[in-house]
C-alpha cells in the first residue's frame, strides 16, 4: 500500500504540473480558442472512453501490468511532446494517447487499492489516495509554471520524469489479482442492477460535473472580481489544503458512518457552496467557503469509491472500478464543455447548474446508496458480509 501511494504522489505531481501549461502550449503553436479546448478536452474524453476496457483488462491479465504498462506508455508521449516537434494536430494526438494511458491507469490503480484493503478500512485508503493527489496538486502546477518559464513544453518533459519515476515504487506492489480468480466460472455482474455500483456512479458523475465546471469557470470568476493569477492559484492551493489534513480522519468516518446519510449530507454541503459562489464579492468570504465545501469534499469521491469496492467481486474489481471512473470522468467531460460554456452566457449559471447536479445526486444516493457492506474486522462477533454469490447479486 505505501508504495502505491507513494507511486500516486510521485505521478500526480508530474500530471498536474500540465495544469497551467496546456492552453500556453498550443497558443505558441498559432492554436485559437478552439485548438484549446480541444486540446484540454480531448485528453479527458480519451480518459473516459477507455476505462471500461480497460478494467476488463485489468481483471484479465492482472494489476501490475496494466498499472507499470499504461505509465510507461504516459511517459513515451510526454517526450513526444516535450520534443515539440510536428504540426500541432499530431500534438493533439499524443495529448488524446496520454489521456488514454491515464484512463487506463486508473480502474487499475483503484483495483489494487481495493485488494490490499480490508473490508471496512477502505474509506480510509481511497482518503489517503486523495491526499497523495493533493499533494501533487499543491506541487504540481507550480513545478509546470516553473519550468515552463524556460520553455513551455518544458513542463511535459517534466511530467514524463516523474511519471517515469513514480514507475520505480509501483514495481514494487505485488500482483494482487488471486490466482483462484484467473479462469472465470461465474456470470459477469449486472452492474447496471446493482445499487453499490450504479448509485455510486451517479455521484460520481455528479462530483465530477462540478469540479471540471470549476476547472473552466473558476480561473475567470475570481479574474472579474479583479483577482490576478497568483491570487486564483493560491485559491486552488487552499481548496487542498483541508483534503489533505483531514484524509484520515475523513476516512475513519467514512468507515464507520452509515454512509447513505453522510455522503448526501457532503454533497449537499457543496451544492450550497455552489449556489453560493456568484452571489459573493469578498475574497475572505469565498476562500472561507471554499474551505468548508473541501472539507465536505473529503468525504464523497473516497467514500462512493469505497462502496464499489466493498460490492464489487474481486474477480470483477477492475471492471467495476473502471465502470466508476467512466461515471467520473465522463461527468468532467460535460460539466467543462456545458456548465462551463454557459458562464459567457450568465456567470451565475454554471454555478447553479453544478448546484443542482450535486443536490440530485444526493437525493439519489440518500434514497438508493447501500448502507456499509462490511463491518471492521476489529468488531468481534460480526462476520464480514459477501457482496457478491456464485449466480446472483446481493
Amino acid at each position: 500500500m505505501f508504495w502505491l501511494l507513494f507511486g500516486q504522489l510521485v505521478m500526480f505531481t508530474g500530471v498536474a504540473a500540465l495544469f497551467p501549461v496546456a492552453p500556453l502550449y498550443v497558443s505558441r503553436h498559432g492554436g485559437g480558442a478552439v485548438a484549446v479546448s480541444l486540446f484540454v478536452a480531448g485528453p479527458l474524453i480519451a480518459n473516459t472512453l477507455v476505462q471500461i476496457p480497460a478494467g476488463r483488462l485489468v481483471d484479465r491479465i492482472g494489476r501490475r501490468p496494466v498499472l507499470i504498462g499504461s505509465r510507461l506508455l504516459y511517459s513515451l508521449f510526454s517526450i513526444g511532446l516535450f520534443v515539440n516537434l510536428g504540426p500541432l494536430w499530431l500534438l493533439a494526438v499524443f495529448r488524446m494517447l496520454q489521456g488514454a494511458t491515464g484512463g487506463a491507469y486508473v480502474p487499475a490503480m483503484m483495483a489494487a487499492l481495493t485488494d490490499l484493503s480490508e473490508p471496512g478500512q477502505r474509506g480510509v485508503r481511497f482518503s489517503q489516495m486523495q491526499a497523495c493527489e493533493m499533494v501533487g496538486l499543491l506541487v504540481g502546477p507550480a513545478l509546470g509554471g516553473a519550468v515552463a518559464l524556460w520553455q513551455v513544453s518544458g513542463a511535459f518533459g517534466v511530467a514524463g520524469l516523474l511519471v517515469l519515476i513514480g514507475v520505480i515504487p509501483l514495481s514494487r506492489v505485488p500482483e494482487t489479482r488471486s490466482a483462484q480468480h484467473q479462469a472465470r466460472t461465474k456470470p459477469r455482474m449486472r452492474w447496471w442492477r446493482e445499487r453499490g455500483i450504479i448509485v455510486p456512479g451517479i455521484g460520481l458523475l455528479a462530483i465530477g460535473t462540478v469540479f471540471s465546471m470549476y476547472d473552466v469557470v473558476w480561473p475567470q470568476y475570481l479574474a472579474a472580481l479583479g483577482n490576478d493569477a497568483l491570487v486564483i492559484g493560491l485559491s486552488i492551493s487552499l481548496f487542498a489544503v483541508p483534503i489533505l489534513l483531514l484524509a484520515n480522519l475523513g476516512g475513519r468516518i467514512s468507515d464507520r458512518s452509515d454512509r447513505r446519510k453522510l455522503v448526501p449530507a457532503a454533497m449537499l454541503v457543496s451544492a450550497m457552496c455552489a449556489f453560493s459562489y456568484p452571489l459573493m464579492r469578498n475574497l475572505a468570504a469565498i476562500l472561507a467557503v471554499g474551505t468548508v465545501e473541501a472539507v465536505a469534499f473529503v468525504f464523497l469521491e473516497p467514500g462512493l469509491f469505497a462502496v464499489i469496492g466493498d460490492t464489487a467481486p474481486e474477480d470483477e474489481r477492475g471492471r467495476m472500478m473502471g465502470i466508476g471512473g467512466f461515471f467520473m470522468f465522463a461527468g468532467s467531460a460535460a460539466g467543462s464543455a456545458a456548465l462551463g460554456s454557459l458562464y459567457g452566457v450568465d456567470y451565475h449559471a454554471p454555478f447553479w447548474g453544478g448546484a443542482g447536479a450535486l443536490a440530485g445526486g444526493a437525493v439519489i444516493c440518500a434514497l438508493l446508496l447501500p448502507r456499509r457492506l462490511h463491518r471492521s474486522s476489529g468488531e468481534p462477533g460480526v462476520p464480514p458480509k459477501l457482496p457478491y454469490r456464485e449466480g446472483e447479486a446481493v
